[in-house]
């Protein structure tokens, strides 16, 4: 992470920390933190209107001000009604479909076109998870590659599988993020969302230009839009996974003493992990039978290259000009074998058992002759205890530091209701005109 971004982080960390718990309610989030997305999305049609400016007129206009509140329910929003009018295809319930054209204009052209990308997937307390935060740039342009032909609604199921996938961790970012701007004084995220977004244009952007082949700026957020993504969106992003990644640094400190007695438990309850087998390096040479050549020709041709070893000639030597394994261009070594991982028994008796440094005697196997020679070899052991302790220690804190964030997390989702378009429907992804209801209270979490 840009140091910029650990900079400021840290030190809105010590100004809430600093500030307490019982801060001064928060006023309304920055127009910057909330996708600004098309009004043909639907909602419900009594969801709180009258923006102030037009920057306001977003998806989190009908959210409490206090990031991570509950939600405020929505009485004529029932599960029921959004069922019925997806059923229907009407707005009689009070929700208006999220996937639908205008009327046509005179000249017969649609006023305009809802975007798939603009369907929310989720809620996370205040925030709002559409469609194009979890499609990056390189999951579309994947897709662009793979779906010509395909019939619109494979295409669509595809998409939708995509975002499965991806939900759950961009879920638990935004849970850390919502905790953040909980305790985060209010003054201080402007300063942080600043200084991310710099750190972003410096560092982020040039690489993600290159990548995208775009000589500028313009030109990449003009490939952006035409796949329903915006330089605004990506920021955002970033801001958010940035600032979830130092708040759970902040929040999530296992203890980092591990008693000894630990370490040797962890040791004698997991020897078998300790175990290791015979391991040896060995050279070949090898020659073939078959068709062309008999066993006896090919008996005489591996003896004479045998001989020719045992009057001084290096063996490397010998395989690159005349033995046929699959290593003879490399002078027919073997690198660091297993016991039992060869797939010849005989060559694996003999390269452990035979003497290192020995020249072994012709092994028939199948159709192929050979004369191996072991270079080094290593007994079968046990990693002691000394050697092993670091590796356990790291093995323990990263228990440890899983199971702090498990357990962080869980708070946060007691605290702060989850909903997703795929809750309690298994691996099927979701007909997209039912993400336009925003849920209701049986439906958070």
């Amino acid at each position: 992470m840009a140091p910029r971004l650990v900079a400021a982080v840290a030190m809105a960390c010590v100004a809430a920390s600093a500030s307490g718990q019982n801060a001064t309610p928060r006023g309304a989030v920055p127009p910057a933190q909330g996708p600004t997305i098309p009004s043909a999305t639907g909602r419900p049609r009594d969801w709180p209107a009258a923006a102030k400016s037009p920057t306001d007129n977003h998806v989190l206009s009908s959210i409490r001000s206090n990031p991570g509140a509950p939600l405020e329910p929505v009485a004529s929003l029932i599960a029921s009604e959004v069922a019925r009018a997806v059923a229907t295809g009407t707005a009689g319930g009070g929700v208006e479909p999220a996937a639908f054209d205008a009327p046509a204009t005179a000249s017969g052209e649609p006023a305009y076109q809802s975007l798939e990308t603009a369907l929310v997937v989720a809620r996370v307390g205040p925030e709002v998870v559409l469609e194009a935060d979890l499609l990056t740039p390189k999951a579309i342009e994947w897709l662009e590659k793979v779906t010509p032909g395909m019939p619109p609604e494979q295409v669509r199921q595809l998409r939708l599988q995509i975002c499965q996938q991806v939900l759950p961790q961009h879920v638990e970012t935004l849970l850390v993020y919502v905790d953040a701007c909980r305790e985060i004084p209010e003054d201080k995220l402007p300063e942080i969302r600043t200084n991310v977004d710099r750190a972003f244009d410096e560092q982020q952007l040039p690489r993600l230009m290159k990548e995208a082949n775009a000589a500028n700026s313009l030109e990449y957020e003009k490939s952006l839009r035409a796949r329903g993504m915006s330089l605004d969106r990506m920021r955002k992003m970033f801001f958010e996974r940035g600032l979830a990644q130092e708040w759970m640094r902040k929040n999530v400190k296992p203890d980092e003493e591990i008693a000894h007695a630990e370490l040797i438990a962890w040791y004698q309850n997991h020897l078998a992990d300790y175990d290791f087998p015979a391991k040896a390096r060995f050279e070949s040479i090898t020659v073939k039978m078959g068709l062309k050549r008999s066993r006896r020709e090919a008996w005489e041709m591996l003896a004479a290259m045998g001989n020719e070893v045992l009057g001084g000639r290096a063996l490397a030597d010998v395989a690159r000009e005349r033995s046929e394994g699959p290593t003879a261009s490399s002078g027919g070594g073997f690198d660091w074998t297993g016991k039992g991982s060869l797939a010849s028994a005989r060559l694996d008796e003999a390269i452990f058992s035979l003497p290192v440094g020995q020249l072994s005697t012709i092994i028939e196997d199948g159709e192929q002759l050979h004369i191996v020679r072991v270079t080094e070899r290593e007994e079968a052991g046990r990693t002691p205890f000394t050697d092993a302790q670091v590796g356990i220690r790291e093995t323990l804190m990263a228990d440890r530091l899983q199971q702090a964030t498990d357990d962080y997390l869980a708070k946060l989702r007691q605290r702060t209701p989850v909903w997703t378009v795929f809750d309690d429907r298994g691996s099927s992804p979701l007909d997209p005109q039912f993400t336009a209801g925003r849920p209701s209270p049986s439906t958070t979490r």
